[in-house]
């Protein structure tokens, strides 16, 4: 009796488990990133450059004006730029275009053009969901030391 349970025991530790049929693991980085328009929900300095926000951006540097502001990605690298309700430049234009693309394994994301605080070139992804994407972006402010903006975007 031992050796059948021995023998049941051992066969049931064999089976092979997928938690996909069809061996996907998801959506991709892109489909991601396409899916919705994605909004600002926060934004803070990372000082110890951990990915985290550790202080609030200083006071004035996210306006209401950039707060409503919504980032559209599409499949081909290109994506829009809409200025929202409250756009900080009345004369300017409500939308602008920019391309992007990933770099570095899509742990980065490359804009052509200012989308968000002025933010432009190689940003660090720290988070990239179906309702999550927040970025890291070194900016010189004229400290003796670049600091980390981090840019918490949502849908």
């Amino acid at each position: 009796m031992k050796y059948l349970i021995a023998i049941l025991l051992i066969g049931s530790l064999s089976v092979p488990v997928s938690c996909s049929k069809d061996g996907s693991s998801g959506p991709s980085n892109t489909e991601l990133i396409v899916s919705a328009a994605w909004k600002y929900d926060n934004a803070g300095v990372d000082v110890n450059a951990d990915g985290f926000i550790d202080a609030a951006v200083p006071v004035g540097y996210v306006g209401d004006c950039g707060k409503d502001n919504i980032l559209t990605f599409k499949n081909d690298g290109t994506g829009t730029l809409d200025e929202g309700t409250n756009n900080c430049d009345p004369s300017g234009p409500q939308t602008s275009s920019f391309t992007w693309m990933f770099k570095n394994g899509e742990t980065v994301i490359n804009f052509s053009a200012p989308v968000f605080l002025g933010i432009s070139g190689d940003v660090k992804i720290l988070k990239l969901t179906s309702t999550e994407l927040d970025l890291s972006k070194e900016v010189n402010t004229g400290a003796p030391v670049p600091i980390n903006i981090v840019i918490e975007l949502k849908h």
